[in-house]
């Protein structure tokens, strides 16, 4: 009994406390399910083609935007997942810029390359609070799969097996209390495993050197993928560093049976040239296989290269299977039409929970009033 009462006010305080924010992932992380191709039809006049024929070279496209707005490239998106043309940032102008894939025509300009769901992604990772935010959502994430979710198995789980069927089923005919309580006890069993795995994949977001040490040592990985931030260029005074030509000239040699996927230049004089890959540049299912390659901006000699294939276990299980899995994508369509439900449950089992708190203490003020 005493066990019970510990994991009843673990479950109470931890969900009612954390629920808040865990709502605003989960429904801000299902609108987000299906971003590529809204983004391609809210936006359609940057991202969609009326054209055909061959695709526009993207050395051209970048000789093209950095005449006409006579600066350097600072990044260059090529055209995946239901995105078709070519997205361009350059290095001082804050406004993305939108170039056709097949005519290399200049299609006009956006300050956030999402639109509305740039600010979506951000509420869902960080509740436009920066770091703190991020802290924030990865801690309740992380409350979720390891408290919410093994207490409230263990308060749904029946002391007696004739019981078992009550727990599995909402009963008909109940009153407003009782639906409350099935609602939330019912709906909160069978949804358990998929809003486990959705939380956990949801961490790395926010603490990925954490994750990768766990899922190292789950995996007995001992080489540890390095963040990408704390790689650095070595310095060369009075060099000049790769500009957005050569480096196309060097992402040319890579992965030849891969899409590719974007071109970072270094933003300061020991950053690194990005260079990134896609197997499949749809929207496809299992795992999404994304090369990508660290030069340094001075000698275009590789800091680090992750294979999606050959890299160590650890990281392949990160970078290959985690963003799949936690945007609903793994299982193509079925899943991301389940993701999108499941996204809503946090905030429906915060509510069903709060609600069954309320009565419960409306129920104990009665008794305490009577027995007055």
């Amino acid at each position: 009994m005493k066990l019970k009462k510990i994991f009843v006010f673990l479950h109470l305080w931890v969900g009612l406390l954390s629920g808040a924010v865990l709502s605003v992932v989960g429904i801000t992380g299902s609108l987000y399910v299906f971003q590529p191709e809204l983004t391609g039809i809210f936006y359609s006049k940057y991202y969609q083609t009326q054209n055909t024929g061959p695709v526009y070279p993207a050395e051209q496209v970048v000789q093209k935007a950095e005449t006409q707005f006579q600066e350097p490239i600072a990044t260059l998106n090529f055209p995946t997942r239901e995105l078709e043309n070519y997205q361009i940032k350059l290095q001082k102008k804050k406004e993305w810029l939108f170039y056709d894939i097949h005519t290399g025509e200049y299609l006009g300009e956006m300050k956030q390359r999402r639109g509305v769901f740039e600010g979506i992604l951000e509420l869902h990772r960080q509740l436009t609070m920066g770091e703190t935010g991020s802290i924030i959502t990865g801690t309740c994430a992380l409350l979720m799969a390891l408290v919410l979710l093994s207490t409230g198995l263990y308060l749904w789980f029946p002391r007696k097996k004739r019981l078992l069927k009550d727990g599995l089923q909402y009963k008909k005919g109940a009153g407003p209390k009782r639906r409350a309580y099935d609602l939330h006890n019912v709906t909160g069993f069978y949804v358990s495993i998929p809003l486990f795995i959705m939380a956990i994949t949801g961490v790395n977001f926010a603490f990925p050197e954490e994750t990768q040490t766990a899922i190292n040592q789950i995996t007995a990985t001992t080489e540890r993928m390095p963040a990408g931030k704390k790689l650095k260029s070595t310095y060369v005074a009075n060099a000049e560093g790769l500009d957005v030509q050569q480096a196309l000239q060097r992402m040319a040699t890579y992965y030849p049976n891969h899409a590719k996927r974007s071109l970072v230049l270094p933003k300061d004089s020991v950053g690194t040239v990005l260079l990134t890959f896609v197997e499949d540049p749809t929207v496809g299912a299992g795992p999404e296989m994304r090369p990508m390659v660290y030069l340094d901006q001075y000698t275009g000699t590789e800091l680090y290269h992750f294979n999606p294939e050959t890299s160590p276990r650890g990281a392949r299980i990160l970078r290959n299977w985690f963003i799949p899995i936690h945007f609903g994508e793994v299982g193509g369509y079925v899943t991301r039409v389940l993701w999108f439900i499941l996204g809503f449950l946090p905030a429906f089992l915060w509510v069903s929970g709060f609600v069954i708190w309320r009565n419960k203490k409306r129920k104990n003020r009665a008794t305490t009033v009577k027995v007055g």
